[in-house]
């Protein structure tokens, strides 16, 4: 963390300009793909029918909620930033930490 500013990549937000923060956890609809092997029986079916094919995977794609955790930053403005591991990548619970360091400082 800089002296003057709190970073989440290309954001930056002035510290004395920082009144509180939460960490939150929120659920995000989510596509996602997934490799699946054919279970015992199938590959031992493939083995036989076509020897070199027992390890065939398929792609599947799926969807649905996933929790997020979610750092929000609320400025003496009354500005509310959201950054959530869904968009950025951050550790939340150490920009927690460095966050928590620095308003206890004050």
């Amino acid at each position: 963390m800089g002296k003057d500013f709190f970073e989440i990549e290309s954001k930056k937000i002035k510290l004395t300009d920082i009144k509180s923060y939460e960490i939150t956890s929120e659920e995000v609809n989510k596509q996602w793909i997934e490799e699946v092997k054919p279970n015992l029986l199938v590959r031992i079916i493939l083995f036989f029918a076509s020897p070199g094919t027992t390890g065939v995977k398929r792609e599947i794609e799926k969807s649905g909620k996933r929790p997020y955790d979610v750092l929000i930053i609320k400025t003496i403005q009354g500005d509310e930033y959201r950054f959530s591991k869904n968009e950025y990548v951050f550790d939340v619970q150490e920009k927690g930490r460095e966050l928590n360091q620095y308003l206890n400082s004050k």
